[in-house]
């Protein structure tokens, strides 16, 4: 499993878990936007339209999101309607990362899951080609808005010099042509239908008897309750397909963030060294974590613990570490 399905698989996870938990969605939406940073980078680096110093900023993890997404719409990777809504993500991710509450809802959180998981190549097509783009093409206001989430409505085609090359009318027939073939219909019920009143009373206690079956089907689909989609997010393939099985795991053991340096937030670094990338999630004073089975590791004078916060695993100094019982 590569790095971007391990992170958009940790996104659905987290929707699952969630709940009301507006935090643990916010940590699924930065999981989902790790994966498409991670996307995006390693097909740039295959782009012989980058610089050496754009190339040098992917290699040492300094690329803003802004020249990221402007540098993957020229490289034939974003639209540019794909590329304004990332940026608005990005907007939101930024904001939760620094501290601010996460107001999204879990199917807008979803429906930004599957919009990566397109771009990045893990869904199968589910709808044509053009309902596709006009999905993925939409901008969302926020990742709150529930318009973007709506299904693509059919809309009557533009008329005048607004309507666009290959749009079909919307009413191609005339309303002469709809009275003609309904005087059509007339006359062949007229010369269909016999009038000798046995068949008649044939048609009619069929009528009887499929507004009977019709009554009987109806009650019973209101009498079997409905399987409720897991934290109000719709079910998807994707997010079906992804469901991890839960697990017998020993209680975990606790321990809290201390001793960080004033004027920010700490980090938790995807390997046991100050110069290694660091995970989405920021780490405040107090902040609680939870220390994964795995040994310390000593590294540039200092010891690192493996831990867990916010859906993230990363290395910590033991140094900003206070554990349960100190």
């Amino acid at each position: 499993m590569t790095r971007v399905e391990e992170k958009v698989r940790r996104g659905f996870d987290l929707i699952r878990r969630a709940g009301d938990d507006s935090d643990l969605l916010g940590a699924a939406l930065l999981a989902f936007h790790s994966a498409l940073s991670d996307h995006l980078d390693a097909e740039l680096r295959r782009s012989p339209l980058l610089s050496d110093a754009e190339r040098k900023a992917i290699d040492e993890g300094t690329l803003g999101w802004a020249t990221r997404a402007m540098l993957a719409q020229r490289a034939g990777l974003l639209t540019e309607q794909q590329r304004e809504r990332v940026l608005e993500i990005n907007r939101v991710r930024a904001s939760f990362a620094h501290g601010e509450g996460f107001v999204g809802s879990a199917r807008s959180v979803a429906a930004y899951g599957e919009f990566v998981a397109d771009l990045c190549g893990l869904t199968q097509p589910r709808t044509a080609p053009s309902q596709r783009a006009t999905a993925a093409h939409r901008t969302p206001t926020g990742v709150s808005g529930e318009a973007s989430d709506a299904p693509t409505r059919p809309v009557a085609a533009p008329t005048g010099a607004s309507r666009q090359a290959g749009d079909a009318p919307t009413r191609p027939v005339a309303a002469s042509g709809f009275r003609a073939r309904a005087e059509e219909r007339k006359a062949r019920q007229a010369g269909w239908l016999p009038e000798r009143q046995s068949l008649r009373l044939a048609l009619a206690a069929l009528a009887v008897l499929a507004l009977v079956f019709l009554a009987i089907s109806g009650l019973q689909h209101l009498l079997t309750p409905s399987t409720p989609s897991i934290a109000g997010a719709p079910p998807t393939a994707l997010s079906a397909a992804i469901t991890l099985p839960p697990t017998n795991t020993p209680t975990p053991k606790k321990a809290r963030i201390v001793n960080l340096p004033p004027g920010g937030p700490g980090w938790l670094r995807t390997t046991p060294s100050f110069r290694a990338p660091t995970q989405p999630v920021p780490l405040s004073e107090g902040l609680e974590v939870t220390l994964l089975e795995r040994a310390p590791i000593d590294a540039e004078g200092t010891r690192w613990r493996f831990v867990s916060v916010g859906g993230y695993d990363g290395w910590c100094p033991e140094h900003n570490l206070a554990m349960d019982g100190d």
